[in-house]
């Protein structure tokens, strides 16, 4: 479907946006010519990166004139109301074959660990004890224990401190 979007009218400025003019700079200069080309129109500005049209022009030129000059040069079906949001072009493309391959090989792992423990363990709690081991091994061979950064004290603070408060803050009633 060809859209057409009125992002923002006020008496003297105009900004229009359709996916028609993506990457297309000859359809981006026929429909600036185009407009330009109006009563009452001082500049028009197309960009093709983002479809959009900035036109500014005279207080008298109504909006409506604007939307059909566009809506006919560019063969537009639809034009969207206030608050409508944008069809969706295509549609998102699948999880990469890799992704999927990943995911059900975590899944199978993480489910045979369970198993073989009898849910004592699972994928999440091996992860974190590696982790752990891997940073008292480098403790331990260097023998200085680093700061860490300050944002991950921040976070870290921030997180304990709505782990412990967190149940005082839901039941505060807001007055």
């Amino acid at each position: 479907m060809r859209w057409l979007e009125i992002v923002h009218h006020l008496p003297e400025r105009t900004r229009l946006r359709t996916p028609v003019l993506r990457k297309d700079p000859a359809a981006c200069t026929h429909i600036a010519d185009t407009l330009a080309a109006m009563t009452g129109v001082r500049e028009v500005a197309v960009r093709p990166f983002t479809g959009t049209i900035l036109v500014e022009h005279a207080a008298a030129v109504p909006l409506a004139r604007l939307v059909e000059s566009v809506r006919t040069t560019l063969a537009i079906d639809h034009v969207l109301k206030h608050g409508e949001h944008a069809p969706l072009e295509d549609e998102a493309p699948a999880v990469s074959a890799i992704a999927r391959e990943l995911a059900v090989a975590a899944r199978t792992l993480d489910r045979d660990i369970r198993r073989a423990s009898e849910g004592s363990l699972d994928l999440g709690i091996i992860a974190t004890i590696a982790f752990v081991s891997a940073g008292a091994s480098d403790v331990i061979s260097t023998g200085q224990l680093p700061l860490p950064p300050w944002f991950n004290l921040a976070w870290w603070a921030f997180r304990t401190f709505m782990e412990t408060e967190g149940d005082v803050i839901d039941r505060q009633t807001v007055r």
